[in-house]
């Protein structure tokens, strides 16, 4: 049970016990004055105020005033109104308070959450960035440990970026990425996790797959690619990418080890458009 819930069932049980309390204790102890009631109205209703916030302490009051009224003589009808106020006042006060601080708690902490996610994030591409993708790629080879599983790793380049850019401006380039990034997203699964790690290269996380449903999988990305990229670069540029794998834990254990031997295949599987 979360803290917050702790509290709230904490401070609904306090007004029927404050309640019972007080009728007891005015049958049982001499308070002419009614010092010790209100003292201790003052310190229930402020607990449950800081416990469960404004509601609770208004419930924590409510009950707690009823108790109070039935045990109440005439002479000390003022000093009964005069309590049920001050703690009506303090419920209402240091409940506020309470709900406003954890109303800015939870903005500060759903701020932090976000700003998280955007920091592990690639910024043109909207897929993780390098160090997003080594986090999730440790998650991932620690689950698949734990399971006594397998995974894969595909490692894409993106072949004559550079070339474009110098014959057809940044903006294209950044837009190639973009394409790229839309052709891997379509052809993975929700399981699977996909990143932007270098200027011209991605990567892609494949859970429970081996080499030869990894190489499927890269070469449907790349097929997507070049007939996505028939109207945006002219047919004589040669515009492709090519990609390596490794896998988990038949070619090794580590992330890094990992991303070295993807990488160092990359070069092996390729493939150029656009088609005609």
């Amino acid at each position: 049970m979360k803290a917050g819930s702790v509290r709230s069932v904490t401070a609904s049980f306090a007004g029927p016990v404050l309640a019972f309390g007080i009728m007891l204790g005015r049958r049982l102890v001499p308070d002419p004055d009614g010092t010790l009631v209100v003292s201790l109205l003052f310190a229930a209703v402020t607990a449950g105020a800081v416990l469960g916030g404004r509601w609770s302490a208004l419930a924590t009051a409510s009950l707690g005033a009823l108790g109070l009224v039935l045990a109440a003589t005439d002479a000390a009808t003022i000093g009964t109104v005069v309590s049920v106020g001050i703690m009506f006042g303090i419920a209402i006060v240091a409940g506020e308070l309470r709900n406003r601080v954890e109303r800015a708690e939870r903005g500060v902490d759903s701020a932090n959450a976000r700003l998280k996610r955007l920091a592990l994030r690639d910024a043109l591409t909207g897929l993780l960035d390098r160090r997003g993708f080594e986090v999730a790629l440790s998650a991932e080879l620690a689950r698949a440990t734990r399971r006594n599983g397998r995974c894969s790793l595909v490692v894409l380049e993106l072949t004559g970026l550079r070339l474009a850019n110098e014959r057809l401006g940044r903006s294209i380039g950044d837009t190639l990425l973009q394409v790229f990034a839309d052709a891997v997203e379509r052809r993975i699964r929700q399981s699977d996790i996909a990143a932007r790690v270098g200027d011209d290269e991605f990567g892609v996380i494949l859970p429970d797959t081996d080499g030869a449903g990894a190489e499927l999988v890269a070469r449907q990305i790349i097929a997507s690619f070049l007939v996505d990229i028939g109207g945006i670069v002219p047919a004589d540029l040669a515009l492709g990418s090519s990609f390596g794998i490794a896998q988990f834990p038949a070619d090794a254990r580590k992330s890094d080890d990992l991303l070295t031997i993807a990488g160092r295949q990359a070069g092996e599987h390729s493939a150029e458009g656009p088609p005609e």
